[in-house]
């Protein structure tokens, strides 16, 4: 079988399986500095730290260790609006975002905060009127995927930030999907916050990050021992964290190499598609799009012709929308018809992907779309 699905998760590289795996086996709690091996663990962590901040251009001491980056987007959100729900109860997110940030939003509207929703074209991109006409000064926080995750788009988040500032309002990015296949700098981007995944990007799962600006103050949601300054608690996954911070260091060095890989991949799979599926949508194929990811829309398909297609490992959007059966809601806000959107099918690329990969994933699609449209 081939592996199409990179984005719901990527394979440890096997440095950072080596590394993970003598760090499980060490005793030491970065915590507990009397002794040495808890200085060593702490010299691993900070040295892990370092990697990560280096990986978008920030400083160590920004880097807040999470379980995840759905955990950093909750910590980011729920720890603005903690801090400044009362005088700005304004919070505003785009359609398309991962329901990491969608869904502690709708626990902030039941909580009287005023959630706006910002639609997105038939590209994927965010209206910038409509983003304009959302954000006021009394909005707390902008939110904006820098890469989604269903079809590759790349928002412009800059312009977000830039608008949101204007009007003194904070900005959260999730950068989950784009440490893979592109470079990221935070001062680039112009955010406050960047949440971020080690494994999307060839490291452990159950590791993330929130780069939060110098300055900036929001409340803990985790509390306990008062680690990564006071803002998440709770023993650090020094092994996770130690991989996390190798992926890192490997990314920096190979990602012109990865993007370069990732961008010939792509425009192989996607002429190849449209060759054999003249009626073939590739959704979002006029944006800005990062290389490696790619959403088909095939019309004529019966519904869970998905699961049919035992030669490919591939979803019909986010894992998270994948495991609970219902249409992609990234898909409805650039306003595809629900039928066409369970016809749907992102391939999802990575660097140990080959070229014989995606002829093979060329033929097993027009196969499976051939037989299935016949049937």
């Amino acid at each position: 079988m081939i592996y199409a699905d990179y984005n719901a998760t990527t394979p440890c590289l096997p440095e950072v399986v080596a590394v993970v795996s003598a760090w499980l086996a060490r005793p030491g709690n970065p915590s507990a500095r009397n002794h040495l091996p808890g200085r060593e663990a702490l010299g691993a962590l900070d040295a892990a730290r370092a990697e990560v901040a280096a990986l978008i251009g920030a400083r160590p001491e920004e880097i807040i260790f999470t379980s995840g980056a759905t955990e950093a987007c909750n910590l980011a959100i729920l720890g603005v609006a903690e801090r400044l729900l009362t005088s700005k109860p304004g919070f505003v997110a785009l359609a398309s975002e991962h329901h990491a940030v969608l869904a502690p939003h709708q626990r902030l509207g039941a909580a009287a905060a005023e959630v706006r929703l910002v639609p997105i074209d038939s590209q994927g991109l965010a209206v910038l009127e409509a983003l304009d006409a959302a954000v006021d000064t009394r909005t707390a926080l902008v939110s904006s995927m820098l890469v989604n995750n269903e079809t590759g788009v790349i928002q412009d988040v800059p312009t977000i930030a830039r608008l949101a500032h204007a009007r003194g309002a904070l900005v959260l990015c999730d950068a989950t999907q784009a440490t893979a296949r592109m470079r990221v700098d935070v001062a680039a981007l112009g955010a406050d916050f960047v949440a971020l995944s080690a494994h999307k990007a060839y490291g452990p799962p159950g590791v993330g990050a929130l780069w939060v600006r110098r300055g900036l103050a929001i409340e803990p949601q985790i509390h306990g021992g008062g680690q990564e300054r006071g803002l998440r608690s709770g023993t650090h996954n020094l092994p996770g964290i130690i991989g996390f911070g190798v992926a890192a260091r490997i990314a920096r060095s190979a990602m012109d190499a990865r993007i370069a890989h990732l961008t010939v991949l792509t425009a192989r799979l996607e002429a190849g598609i449209r060759a054999q599926i003249p009626d073939v949508v590739v959704q979002g194929d006029r944006a800005p799009r990062a290389p490696g990811t790619s959403m088909f829309t095939i019309p004529g398909l019966p519904r869970g012709w998905l699961a049919q297609l035992s030669d490919v490992a591939a979803s019909g959007g986010s894992s998270c929308a994948s495991a609970s059966g219902l249409p992609s809601h990234v898909l409805a806000a650039m306003g595809v018809a629900a039928s066409d959107a369970g016809n749907s099918v992102r391939i999802s690329l990575g660097a140990p992907s080959t070229a014989a990969d995606v002829d093979a994933i060329i033929a097993a699609l027009t196969a499976g779309a051939q037989r299935l449209r016949s049937s």
